[in-house]
C-alpha cells in the first residue's frame, strides 16, 4: 500500500470502524513496531483523561438510575 493509499483509508474508512476494531488495529501496529524497533511500546491514559472518563460514567449512571418517589 502506498503511502497516498493509506492516507485515502484512513480518510474513508476510519472513522466508520467500531471502538474494538481501533484498539485492534492500534494492538497490531504497536506489536509491529515492537518487533521492528526491539522496544515494547504500550498506551497509558493520562490520569486527568481516566478521572474524566469515570466521572461521565457515573453522571451517566446516575442518570439512568433516578427513581422519583411517585414512580417506585
Amino acid at each position: 500500500m502506498t503511502d497516498k493509499a493509506i492516507v485515502e483509508w484512513i480518510e474513508h474508512h476510519l472513522d466508520k470502524k467500531e471502538t474494538n476494531d481501533l484498539w485492534d488495529l492500534q494492538a497490531a501496529i504497536l506489536t509491529e513496531l515492537s518487533k521492528r524497533d526491539s522496544v515494547s511500546y504500550r498506551v497509558r491514559a493520562s490520569d486527568s483523561s481516566v478521572r474524566a472518563k469515570l466521572d461521565n460514567n457515573v453522571s451517566e449512571w446516575d442518570d439512568d438510575n433516578v427513581h422519583d418517589s411517585e414512580g417506585c
